[in-house]
């Protein structure tokens, strides 16, 4: 993914079972930030993903794991 994809965001809710969605629409890439993993003592590195910062077709510019962002 990079900065100019057109994109579709569908946003998980929370930790329920079965999942919740919000679907946010379509949008363009604006940025994408590469995260740093996190280490956990006795666990070790979790990678969490990177931010991925959408301009959505509401107009709105907001910031979305890559999780929820998928390229068209």
């Amino acid at each position: 993914m990079r900065p100019g994809d057109l994109v579709v965001v569908k946003q998980t809710i929370g930790r329920h079972m079965p999942p919740r969605y919000r679907d946010r629409g379509y949008g363009v890439v604006l940025r994408v930030a590469k995260s740093k993993p996190i280490t956990f003592q006795g666990v070790g590195e979790v990678q969490l993903g990177d931010d991925i910062t959408v301009h959505l077709g509401t107009g709105e510019t907001e910031v979305f794991c890559e999780e929820s962002v998928k390229t068209l």
